[in-house]
């Protein structure tokens, strides 16, 4: 296994590709917010967690993921159809920014750590 395939770094390197996806679908609905003929779109993100959760997690409760729906892609946009509600894309992109903070420090924690081990230095 190399070092850097580990699981957990992987699965914080697809959640930062997953909230790069929302804030640019976010970006576009505050960008087309006053175009009367565009639909806002948004990202389908239960098929990365159903994929995630089948490879990596162990699931100890079967009602753990119980309900979700699966299909779709996180890549690419669907139309979920009304106006855009810019009060409504704003709390979205907080959100999604804290989110994406979050997961970057982390994985900026984790690589440290690598880094603390390789060189034997802690700082």
């Amino acid at each position: 296994m190399k070092i850097f395939d580990l699981p957990n770094i992987q699965f914080l390197k697809k959640s930062l590709d997953v909230y790069t996806k929302q804030h640019e679908a976010i970006a576009r609905n505050v960008a087309n917010a006053n175009n009367p003929n565009y639909q806002r779109v948004n990202t389908d993100f239960s098929s990365v967690l159903q994929s995630v959760s089948d490879s990596k997690l162990r699931v100890t409760d079967e009602r753990h993921f119980k309900g979700m729906e699966t299909g779709g892609s996180p890549t690419l946009p669907k139309e979920t159809g009304g106006a855009v509600d810019i009060t409504k894309e704003m709390a979205d992109l907080a959100v999604n920014q804290l989110k994406f903070d979050f997961a970057s420090r982390v994985l900026r924690g984790v690589y440290n750590m690598l880094s603390a081990s390789i060189t034997g230095r802690t700082r």
